[in-house]
């Protein structure tokens, strides 16, 4: 049951997911060293991201292919007199800017939960 408060508590609005307190977050995208209350360290490997790109992505396709699924089923872009592809193109990089920072906060969730975010001074792999 703590797995699931960790993503629902932590990764969605980016908070710490060892003490679910303070935001992991310096900037919009940009990420503290360790978390100011419990010392979880987020930048822990250099590829430690790269999920995270993956995940932001995913959520941009999501939002393609379900834009693409209602404008073929129903048509409300065509219907406005836009072109549906152009729509959809431009419509998907500002969803797929804002979606990152959640698949950031879910992705380093995870990794905690994985024992690869650890606080300073635990070995990585060790259970949180």
């Amino acid at each position: 049951m703590w797995r699931l408060r960790v993503l629902a508590l932590g990764a969605v609005p980016g908070r710490c997911p060892g003490c679910l307190r303070v935001s992991m977050f310096r900037g919009f995208y940009e990420l503290h060293e360790t978390c100011r209350s419990c010392g979880v360290r987020y930048e822990g490997s250099d590829g430690a991201w790269l999920g995270a790109i993956a995940l932001g992505y995913a959520i941009g396709a999501l939002f393609v292919v379900a834009l693409g699924m209602a404008e073929l089923v129903w048509g409300p872009i065509r219907a406005l007199g836009l072109d549906p592809l152009w729509t959809i193109a431009i419509a998907s990089l500002p969803v797929t800017a804002l979606g990152y920072r959640p698949a950031k906060g879910l992705w380093f969730a995870l990794l905690y939960l994985g024992g690869f975010v650890v606080p300073d001074g635990i070995a990585e792999g060790d259970p949180p």
